[in-house]
């Protein structure tokens, strides 16, 4: 009965903080991230706080090795530090070395930087040329919006003082991964409405001819 009790409680706390998004593509999480690089994660520091729950916190070091999208011109750090907290369901925890596709945001509260579950993140050596060259485009065009929103920038700063960095990144994942849910549902329903229609203008077809044949 005790070991029936602890796995149901596992089962609904895994459910609980399960991280509810679908991952990102490469456009998408290029416009949402803070910067945007490829690099080496060459230290994971990974602790663990003992009490009512076991909670996994990292702490990893990357070497960065190319900018796609950067802070700002006076970003000039060639090294940073990423943190990842189990609480926070959508972190994403680097648990192994490597090369890595980063999409981070800066987090102003604690100074350091997250990635996100719900990003593109990813090990380079899934990557083709054509993501590269994808990620130079976006690189591109990047730089030239930022040159176009120069003048809107005082309203920007307010926007993220007002509210807290985290929460304003994981509202616009969530933001477009509805907005991609209900176009499948959408596709999903003309689909159904034009088989449905078919299947009665076929019925009402084979009906008359077979009025036909009858007369």
């Amino acid at each position: 009965m005790k070991t029936s009790f602890t796995f149901l409680f596992l089962l609904l706390t895994a459910h609980i903080f399960a991280c509810k998004c679908n991952t990102s593509d490469l456009e998408n999480s290029f416009k949402n991230a803070d910067i945007v690089f490829i690099g080496n994660v060459y230290d994971i520091n990974t602790s663990y706080k003992t009490g009512y729950w076991n909670v996994e916190n990292s702490l990893s070091k990357v070497k960065i090795d190319k900018v796609y999208k950067s802070l700002g011109d006076d970003f000039k750090s060639t090294e940073i530090t990423f943190f990842g907290q189990q609480f926070n369901s959508c972190d994403f925890i680097f648990k192994e070395k490597g090369k890595y596709l980063i999409f981070g945001y800066f987090d102003p509260d604690t100074t350091f930087f997250y990635t996100s579950l719900c990003s593109a993140t990813k090990l380079t050596e899934s990557l083709d040329k054509n993501d590269y060259l994808f990620l130079e485009r976006l690189s591109k065009e990047d730089k030239l919006k930022e040159i176009n929103d120069a003048g809107s920038e005082a309203d920007i700063i307010d926007f993220i003082d007002r509210y807290p960095h985290r929460d304003v990144t994981n509202l616009k994942l969530s933001n477009e991964n509805l907005s991609k849910k209900i176009e499948k549902q959408r596709i999903f329903f003309i689909a159904v409405i034009s088989v449905l229609l078919f299947v009665i203008l076929f019925s009402i077809w084979m009906y008359q001819k077979k009025e036909i044949v009858n007369y």
